[in-house]
C-alpha cells in the first residue's frame, strides 16, 4: 500500500508542478509565479491529496499532517470545530464505518495570497460514497448505493517552523449533494 501511495504522490506532484514550471521559466504565458511561488503552490496542492486520501483509506492520524493544531472547520456540522482533536473527530466519526467506502478528489486548485509562512486557496473537490443500500452518517440518510457530492473549499494555511503546509482554516461548502 505504501508503494502505491508513493507513485500516486509523485504522480501529483509531477502533474502539479509541470506548468508552474514551464511557466516559472520566463517563457511568454507566465504566470508570474516565483520558484518559492511553485514550491508552495505544489506543497499545498499535495497537501489537499493527502487530506482526501487519508479519509479514503480511513488513517486519521495522517490528519495531523493535514491540519494545524488550532485549525478551524466551518461546514463540518452546525459548530465551527476548533482544534486538530474536534477536527479529527468529526472525520473518524463520519468515516470509520469500514462497509462505507469513499474516493475523494480534488480539482480546479488556485493559491493565492502568497506569504512567506501564509497562504490561501479555492478548490472544489468530488466526494462519493459507497454504501449499503441504506447508511446513516450523522443523521444524513444515503439511501443508494452510492451518493456524489460537489464541495468548494476555501482554505487558509500557515507555514509550520519545520516548513511544512498545514491548513489552518477551511470553509467547506457543499454545492451538490
Amino acid at each position: 500500500m505504501q508503494y502505491s501511495f508513493a507513485l500516486l504522490s509523485s504522480s501529483i506532484i509531477l502533474l502539479s508542478i509541470l506548468p508552474w514550471t514551464w511557466a516559472a521559466t520566463g517563457d511568454s504565458a507566465s504566470t508570474g509565479l516565483s520558484s518559492s511561488d511553485v514550491t508552495t503552490v505544489a506543497s499545498i496542492t499535495q497537501l489537499l491529496a493527502l487530506f482526501s486520501i487519508s479519509l479514503d483509506i480511513k488513517d486519521f492520524s495522517a490528519l495531523r499532517n493535514v491540519f494545524a493544531t488550532d485549525a478551524v472547520l466551518i461546514g463540518g456540522g452546525p459548530e465551527p470545530l476548533t482544534g486538530l482533536p474536534a477536527i479529527e473527530d468529526f472525520y473518524t466519526t463520519t468515516f470509520q464505518n469500514q462497509s462505507l467506502k469513499t474516493e475523494h478528489t480534488s480539482d480546479t486548485v488556485f493559491v493565492h495570497n502568497f506569504g512567506e509562512t501564509t497562504a490561501s486557496s479555492t478548490s472544489y473537490a468530488t466526494a462519493v460514497y459507497f454504501g449499503p443500500a441504506v447508511y446513516e452518517v450523522l443523521g444524513f440518510f444515503f439511501p443508494n448505493s452510492s451518493v456524489v457530492y460537489r464541495e468548494r473549499f476555501e482554505n487558509e494555511y500557515t507555514k509550520n517552523a519545520d516548513g511544512a503546509w498545514r491548513i489552518s482554516g477551511q470553509n467547506l461548502t457543499i454545492l451538490v449533494g
